[in-house]
């Protein structure tokens, strides 16, 4: 099969889904990725020529994201039939995605499992019932705030042990499924060799990662725990005479799970601060714009998603509860901050230096070998 040639099976996918699609556009209208490349999704598979041949960009530039299900008056999955095409463009590429940029992501993750960059501790002071997995973002973002929340877990829950490593979602959004099964398992036969039945993320994409692969395993995000064990009592009301009004933007990959969101409210309402949310009636939570690996394959695009969401949060401060997103908010022009840096730093308020991001990408690596560092304190 050549570059861009489709099977038989995926083409009658395709099929289907241009008889079932009524070309509303309704999916068009809240997605900036479909608005660049068709009026319809219809009209974007009709416009395949008789070899079924697509051009690459158009399904890596899908940040895989399902706001265009959430709306779309069907209910159709248009974001699963990019991730079916872009599985199929690897298999074609013998093992590799066509995207250039995405050389990028396969060094990424290849890093993201070596062990210059991962770790795995038990409590040292209690058998370990459970591990906290602050993912890639939180970790490439501030290690200080990795190392202070282990050690707030174990104080609350004591039997906590900690794995820092990917859980291969970049592989599989490139679409190399195989590499991903490979990768994922090592995950996997950590939490075997530590016998954890429940994991703590920090990281969303992990949250739903890890539920859909280990079904035998518990899930929990941070931002449930942290509600059901209480703020640090010194934390309490830090922000109550704060003269800022935070904004929040909410992960899409956790945008059916209303506990999280509701969490992560209650943890800021407890530090004291105050939120300005956007209109409730008429919320949709969209992609900040890293979702999907798009930003290696189509960057100007990414920087337009960025940009048109962070614009659409009114408060010139935004609070995230996710590393990626708060870049991501931070590259779009807001003032952004981790929810994390509001319950172990501050009080915050308009003086503060707040956080910026990396001058280049190895600021991201030295954090989490710092990060590795820090949690191997706790051995």
């Amino acid at each position: 099969m050549k570059d861009g040639i489709f099977s038989e099976e995926l083409i009658k996918k395709i099929e289907d889904f241009k008889k079932d699609c009524v070309g509303c556009s309704k999916c068009v209208r809240e997605c900036k990725m479909l608005d660049s490349f068709c009026t319809d999704p219809k009209n974007l598979f009709n416009g395949l020529n008789d070899k079924q041949v697509i051009d690459p960009l158009v399904p890596y530039s899908c940040n895989q994201c399902g706001v265009c299900e959430e709306v779309c008056p069907k209910n159709l999955k248009l974001e699963e039939l990019f991730k079916d095409i872009r599985v199929e463009l690897v298999k074609a590429n013998k093992g590799k995605s066509p995207i250039k940029g995405h050389r990028a992501v396969e060094s990424h993750q290849s890093l993201s499992f070596s062990k210059v960059f991962t770790t795995t501790a038990s409590d040292k002071n209690k058998e370990t019932v459970r591990v906290f997995m602050p993912g890639c973002s939180l970790s490439s973002y501030s290690p200080k705030l990795v190392s202070k929340t282990l050690r707030y877990l174990q104080k609350k829950l004591p039997g906590t042990g900690v794995v820092l490593k990917c859980c291969g979602k970049p592989t599989r959004a490139i679409g190399q499924e195989d590499a991903f099964k490979e990768r994922y398992g090592e995950l996997e036969d950590e939490f075997k060799r530590l016998g954890v039945t429940e994991v703590i993320t920090a990281c969303q994409s992990c949250y739903t990662t890890i539920a859909k692969e280990s079904p035998n395993i518990k899930i929990k995000s941070l931002w449930t725990v942290i509600p059901e064990i209480g703020i640090p009592e010194e934390k309490i009301n830090i922000g109550a005479n704060s003269d800022l009004v935070f904004g929040i933007h909410d992960s899409c990959a956790t945008r059916r799970n209303g506990d999280i969101q509701k969490g992560a409210r209650s943890i800021i309402k407890d530090l004291g601060y105050k939120i300005q949310e956007d209109d409730q009636s008429e919320k949709i939570i969209r992609c900040c714009g890293q979702g999907g690996m798009v930003g290696p394959a189509n960057p100007e695009l990414t920087k337009q998603i960025m940009k048109e969401r962070a614009n659409e949060v009114e408060s010139d401060y935004v609070v995230t509860y996710c590393g990626a997103c708060r870049e991501s908010m931070v590259r779009g022009g807001k003032k952004s901050i981790h929810i994390l840096d509001l319950m172990f730093k501050g009080p915050w308020n308009s003086k503060s230096d707040m956080p910026g991001v990396g001058k280049t990408p190895m600021n991201s690596w030295v954090n989490r070998y710092k990060s590795k560092k820090e949690l191997n304190k706790s051995k």
